[in-house]
């Protein structure tokens, strides 16, 4: 129907499009996968592809991880799940098909391919920043991305970073260079801006990689200097992350936190834990006259009102209430709440436990949640809604369904089925709503495919690391560190976002490098 040179290009043009629309939510994405499907079927010449295929033990690696999901399927009890499941996963098959099988990228064109995922991710990252300071405040750290999850907008702001280091020694036009420099300030604030926690630690990894890639490759001056730089962030964070900690959990020595018996109307008042809880340094679950902040806070604020007889009434603004206080260093009776202002009001009707949270940057106030999530964790307080330490009660039930079934697991599309009988059954602390998948890939293949599922997506991994070593592009360490570290804190492959990251990515660095091995085997 087209020419060869036509369909090139349309490849050429998909390619960039799927680059630019990954950036942008699942329809774009989705837009260009069939474009690029379409033009691969419009294309014909199925016989050349297939014999392409057929003697390319790199594509059937690849693809082997949807294969095994396909398998999964013949003992799956849960067929709906297990079909959208596999259709989540097309592209691990859809990419490695399409990329080995169209022509082979010139260097330029990878960069056509960078270029348009760079303007994706600056218009993704820009939007975020507007919603979140602009159109909107007081969000929750969760809520400051808007075409994916905030987890998944790490990743791809990491791959960026590193594809802008990467051009900065490519590039040769001092213009370009100085662009690219200032894209490299923007998108790497934009991590601390938005306070991407586990896109920082994916940062820390990736500067580390580059760090040592670059300290062995310039001259001694550039070196010291880079070491210096890198001794000077490495001691900066650490004593801001001591700060965070120092700030929210070392108990200040004041009467406030020592045991009082009465308030000053002459309540009695109730101590229920001595060492647990704080809010800036001071004890949230002692000196507490219930009744004088229940009647207080309900005159004060009727449409807002808890109660804690007959029947529970709002009991959240209740705890919320206490742990403010807490925060301000006020009495938690009458006169704690006489003391609060208009904002601080406001603050509490908003759920905000700490009346220095609003002044925080994103990445305090994750720090500020994580030192929480752990120091209640530590003393055996509530764990339900805490991303980290739930972590470990969702391993614990997979682990429990891995031992039951180690081959073949439960099947494509039962694991939050199976996990949902397992937390019942081991009376997991975990409240229903938290009965999660597990929050990490190789642990959540296991579950469903079992130890054998396992080691295919293993070797899905290691296989072209050993047959392309020589031939693999620098940026793709970057992104196979980036790809690890997901896999072991997040279902990656269980989300379109997460699943095109890899599959895309992957298959493109791969195919490639593919490419290059076997352009140097004809020469």
């Amino acid at each position: 129907m087209f020419t060869d040179k036509t369909h090139n290009s349309i490849y050429l043009f998909g390619l960039c499009s799927l680059g630019f629309g990954i950036m942008l939510g699942s329809s774009p994405t989705s837009i260009a996968q069939v474009l690029l499907l379409t033009n691969w079927v419009i294309e014909r010449d199925f016989l050349r592809k297939w014999q392409q295929l057929k003697q390319n033990i790199l594509f059937w690696i690849l693809s082997s991880v949807f294969f095994i999901h396909l398998l999964g399927m013949l003992y799956s009890q849960d067929l709906l799940t297990a079909f959208h499941d596999l259709r989540t996963k097309i592209p691990l098959v859809l990419a490695p098909l399409v990329f080995f099988t169209s022509r082979p990228l010139k260097q330029k064109e990878l960069y056509y391919i960078f270029y348009a995922f760079l303007l994706g991710c600056f218009l993704n990252i820009t939007w975020c920043i507007v919603y979140s300071f602009i159109l909107h405040h007081g969000l929750s750290v969760r809520e400051v991305s808007r075409f994916m999850s905030h987890i998944r907008l790490g990743l791809f702001i990491n791959l960026a970073i590193a594809i802008l280091v990467y051009l900065v020694f490519e590039i040769q036009s001092k213009y370009k260079k100085i662009i690219i420099f200032c894209l490299l300030i923007f998108f790497v604030s934009a991590l601390f801006i938005l306070g991407l926690a586990s896109g920082i630690v994916n940062f820390f990894c990736i500067a580390f990689f580059i760090f040592i890639y670059l300290f062995f490759m310039q001259k001694s001056f550039i070196k010291y200097t880079m070491l210096i730089i890198f001794i000077c962030l490495t001691g900066y964070s650490f004593f801001y992350l001591k700060g965070v900690y120092r700030q929210q959990l070392s108990v200040k020595q004041s009467l406030y936190n020592t045991k009082q018996e009465k308030s000053s109307s002459g309540n009695l008042y109730f101590h229920y834990d001595f060492t647990g809880q704080k809010e800036n340094g001071n004890y949230v679950l002692i000196n507490i006259q219930p009744e004088e902040l229940k009647r207080e806070w309900n005159k004060q604020m009727p449409t807002d009102s808890f109660s804690f007889k007959p029947k529970e009434h709002n009991l959240e603004i209740y705890e919320v209430l206490v742990r403010y206080l807490s925060s301000k260093g006020l009495s938690k009776d009458s006169d704690g709440i006489n003391n609060l202002s208009k904002t601080d009001k406001w603050n509490i009707t908003h759920h905000i436990t700490n009346f220095l949270y609003p002044d925080w940057s994103f990445i305090h106030k994750r720090l500020y949640e994580l030192i929480n999530e752990i120091d209640e964790y530590q003393n055996g307080r509530n764990l339900n809604g805490h991303s980290l330490t739930m972590r470990l009660y969702f391993w614990k039930a997979a682990l429990y369904i891995i031992k039951d079934h180690p081959l073949f697991g439960v099947g494509t599309g039962d694991v939050q089925l199976e996990l949902n009988k397992t937390y019942s059954k081991t009376k997991s602390p975990l409240e229903p709503k938290w009965y999660k998948r597990p929050h990490n890939q190789f642990i959540t293949i296991s579950v469903s495919l079992g130890l054998i599922g396992l080691l295919f997506f293993i070797c899905s991994l290691i296989y072209p690391v050993i047959a392309l070593n020589k031939f693999l592009p620098i940026l793709y360490w970057p992104f196979f560190i980036l790809a690890i570290n997901s896999f072991i804190l997040e279902d990656t492959l269980e989300s379109q976002a997460g699943i095109s990251f890899f599959a895309i990515f992957n298959t493109l660095f791969l195919s490639f490098a593919y490419f290059k091995k076997q352009q140097s085997l004809l020469d």
